[in-house]
């Protein structure tokens, strides 16, 4: 899936972190891949974010779905932004709102197809270069960092992103199943960065996931036994999360409490890692869009987890980059 995958060297000095935020349509999060009934208005809200993470150096990249790149008021916001060097821009492919919209059959809300990486021969590359090219059209330039949605990496896409020549990947959800909806099974792997490809060079950053705890070396192991469909259902990773044996958390204020994230951090510091990406979803910045944030209160509390942590990581010495810095701070690509 990742040809000659190889380990990116430590960055040297201070550790780093970046921020990606998934700028994405608003959309029903009990049937996600309905390519219908969605709005880009949580976009409109990134001006208190930008105000916040810009009081640290911090230009974070949002990566952006057709829907988005649709609307001309969302674009001007981005542009704006992008024209102050307060943010920096990406795509990321929601297959199910991303053109041409050809079903060979399957229904168009089809969970399965919803991984990009499942569409058949061809599909995948031609909905990446409609968004491509809408990206293109909308800010004069083609993008260079790329998502699939719902972290559907699949066996082409590792060429296709190669073809169209993408620098940096974050596809790669690590210590996550996603088989039980047709997705592909990363639970095997851990959150550090590599390099892959063939004929040049792309960065994988995958999203900020590692399963920690005081059960060491067996956490991870403990941990993906315990999350089949099965077990689930009978809430048995909560369990081990809860005594703390095997955790399994998220770089993200969705979801995970500032001690949580900051018990990532320790542990991924405490063997070497010295690249960290925070992230979260952009209908976040809303009241009512997602479940992570209902209420007014929960908006509050979300921006205090946020403002926490920076805040935690900027006592602890971290610098704050873009996810575009990285390729040059990794300096050390391998022959």
């Amino acid at each position: 899936m990742f040809p000659n995958a190889a380990s990116a060297a430590p960055v040297p000095g201070q550790p780093v972190c970046a921020l990606a935020v998934d700028a994405e349509e608003d959309f029903d999060w009990d049937h996600p891949v309905a390519s219908t009934q969605h709005s880009t208005n949580c976009m409109r809200h990134i001006a208190d974010l930008q105000e916040m993470v810009s009081a640290y150096g911090l230009r974070p990249t949002y990566l952006l779905t057709y829907p988005v790149l649709q609307d001309e008021g969302v674009v001007h916001l981005l542009r704006r932004q992008q024209g102050r060097g307060r943010c920096d821009l990406g795509i990321q492919l929601h297959p199910w709102v991303t053109p041409p919209f050809e079903t060979h059959g399957a229904p168009q809300d089809d969970v399965g197809a919803s991984f990009s990486g499942n569409l058949p021969p061809g599909m995948e590359e031609r909905k990446l270069l409609a968004l491509k090219d809408r990206f293109t059209a909308c800010f004069g330039v083609p993008p260079s960092v790329y998502r699939a949605g719902r972290y559907g990496f699949g066996q082409d896409t590792a060429a296709i992103l190669e073809r169209q020549g993408f620098t940096i990947d974050t596809s790669l959800a690590p210590r996550t199943d996603s088989t039980d909806e047709g997705g592909p099974d990363f639970s095997g792997l851990d959150c550090g960065l590599f390099w892959f490809g063939q004929e040049h060079r792309l960065l994988e950053v995958p999203l900020c996931r590692s399963v920690v705890g005081w059960g060491g070396r067996l956490a991870p192991l403990v941990y993906r036994r315990l999350s089949t469909p099965a077990l689930r259902r009978l809430r048995a990773p909560g369990i081990v999360t809860r005594l703390r044996f095997a955790e399994r958390i998220t770089l993200s204020p969705e979801g995970n409490d500032v001690g949580a994230m900051l018990r990532l951090v320790r542990h991924l510091r405490a063997r070497g890692q010295t690249v960290f990406v925070l992230s979260f979803h952009s209908s976040s910045l809303a009241v009512g869009r997602n479940p992570y944030v209902r209420t007014r209160a929960e908006l509050h509390a979300f921006y205090d987890r946020l403002s926490a942590v920076l805040d935690a990581l900027a006592t602890r010495g971290f610098q704050f980059a873009s996810l575009a810095d990285l390729p040059a701070l990794l300096r050390h690509l391998p022959a």
